[in-house]
């Protein structure tokens, strides 16, 4: 597909290798050595390389989970940064801070198992993003943001939507993706991921952060902190679940809070497996309690000392707040879950 230029966007992916996964962001007003720098790079590392075959199976091949590389260039009004099987100009953490440069980001991201995200960022804040097999569903400050720039982009089908998601990023930046661009030489540079955010956009400017838990568990975002959080988070999934008046969760804190018979410990621990082992599949109501359930034991079990096989209590309990209505739980939920993440980054 092209944009309204002689651009084929489509041939261009494939030419450079990009078209199976890749990430693509285009910076306006910037320079390249600000865009590595703000990429996690150093500038004085970079060495010159053209963008195709050659460099994406060298890559592939020294492949680091620790290490990744962008490629950087200008193209006309914009600075585009390329990664071969890389996602670090998807993430809010390096396009926020981009688009104070010049004033506008962004990205389109995606890769072999059809995962993918188109993003805009003007002056810090992320506008619109969308997975672009799903463009109906965007979020960000402004989710309209990308409307000038969608004209005749449909992403549907099987095929195109990744050369879709380029057209649209070179339209929001003015970058010339073009023929001199793509044979012309880049900056090579390999970077050190960004560090996550103690929040998301969505949540940093949260109310409830002044609030009562949540202001005490932002003053203290460290392991020790951990185990309130979730048993913070198993009575809010227990009341947006309708399971708080129930006499086995009633039983399951008491235990937890040491308040319980200890010749209950046994028969509780069975009690909630039994629960717990009754979840259907997918989403639905009975799957979310099923889930809850399973974390009440799960805590229990690592409270008296015993190993957990499986995943972690967070991990339950996400699951046991995703599908349902959005309630005031929900919000609290993830804010918690954010929270809970920057906690266990240290």
């Amino acid at each position: 597909m092209t944009d309204g230029t002689d651009t084929d966007f489509d041939g261009l992916l494939e030419d450079l290798a990009l078209d199976a996964a890749a990430c693509v962001t285009a910076v306006t007003g910037a320079e390249p050595a600000e865009v590595i720098r703000l990429f996690g790079g150093d500038p004085a590392a970079a060495h010159e390389r053209v963008l195709g075959e050659e460099l994406a199976e060298e890559l592939t091949e020294d492949f680091d989970e620790e290490l990744s590389h962008i490629a950087v260039a200008q193209a006309g009004p914009a600075v585009v940064v390329v990664e071969y099987d890389g996602f670090q100009g998807s993430r809010e953490e390096v396009l926020r801070p981009l688009s104070l440069l010049g004033g506008r980001a962004a990205s389109a991201y995606w890769n072999e198992e059809a995962l993918s995200r188109l993003t805009l960022a003007e002056g810090g804040s992320v506008l619109s993003a969308f997975e672009m097999l799903d463009p109906g569903r965007r979020h960000g400050a402004a989710p309209e943001a990308w409307d000038p720039y969608m004209s005749g982009l449909a992403f549907q089908g099987a095929e195109g939507w990744a050369a879709e998601g380029v057209a649209a990023v070179a339209r929001a930046s003015g970058a010339r993706l073009d023929a001199r661009w793509a044979r012309g030489t880049q900056l090579l540079v390999a970077i050190e991921e960004v560090p996550q955010a103690v929040l998301p956009q969505a949540l940093e400017d949260s109310p409830l952060l002044g609030e009562e838990p949540f202001a005490g568990f932002l003053t203290a975002l460290t392991a020790n902190s951990l185990s309130a959080m979730e048993r913070y988070g198993i009575e809010l999934a227990a009341r947006d679940n309708g399971i708080a008046d129930e006499a086995l969760y009633t039983l399951a804190l008491a235990v937890l809070d040491g308040c319980g018979p200890p010749e209950a410990r046994a028969q509780l621990r069975a009690d909630l497996a039994s629960r717990a082992a009754a979840r259907p599949l997918g989403s639905g109501p009975e799957a979310r309690r099923a889930a809850v359930w399973q974390t009440l034991g799960d805590l229990l079990a690592r409270e008296e000392g015993a190993g957990v096989d499986g995943p972690p209590a967070m991990f339950h309990l996400t699951r046991a707040m995703t599908g349902g209505a959005d309630s005031p739980e929900q919000q609290r939920f993830w804010l918690l879950n954010a929270l809970h993440g920057a906690a266990r980054r240290g």
